[in-house]
């Protein structure tokens, strides 16, 4: 018996500077929307900015995440995302949820292949980093959206709808 989406729960992993708004604004508004719980984690708890000056807020700080808490994991993308991914705490979490839904959306592709998730698998993220997901293993594919098992990836903020249908039924299978 499949769980229905309203037992799901998602922690969408943001920067806590220059995240990219429309990113997690869409998938956020969408998730919600199937009545999938949904938690904003950062590098602390607390009040984060997006690159555009609006604000979220993190309940969860990344380092006590348990990965068995949640049903899949998001990468959120923007200019904050680089710094995200040279912590060892971020990278050691895409890692540890390998075997779970896992979800990254414009720059924030790296982690998953910092954390060598992607290593010989298909993906996609924004153009400026395709290169260093090929050098860690990753086929960078340029598809707005890609799908492998259970990793979904998109290009950025303008396919956020679709990547965010893309992982509900990830997240059924």
């Amino acid at each position: 018996m499949t769980l229905a989406l309203s037992d799901k729960k998602v922690l969408l992993v943001v920067p806590e500077r220059d995240f990219d708004e429309q990113q997690y604004e869409r998938v956020l508004r969408v998730l919600e929307s199937r009545g999938i719980k949904v938690t904003t984690g950062s590098s602390y708890v607390g009040e984060i900015r997006g690159m555009k000056g609006s604000s979220a807020r993190a309940s969860v700080e990344l380092g006590n995440v348990k990965t068995y808490d949640y049903d899949a994991f998001v990468f959120i993308g923007g200019p904050g995302v680089r710094k995200l991914g040279e912590d060892q705490k971020v990278v050691k979490l895409a890692k540890d949820a390998e075997y779970k839904v896992l979800g990254a959306l414009g720059t924030a592709s790296l982690i998953l292949a910092q954390a060598e998730v992607l290593k010989g698998k298909k993906a996609t993220a924004d153009r400026s980093v395709a290169e260093f997901i090929e050098s860690k293993g990753g086929r960078f594919t340029g598809q707005p959206i890609q799908v492998e098992g259970k990793i979904v990836t998109a290009e950025g903020p303008k396919y956020a709808e679709e990547f965010a249908n893309a992982l509900m039924e990830a997240l059924q299978r």
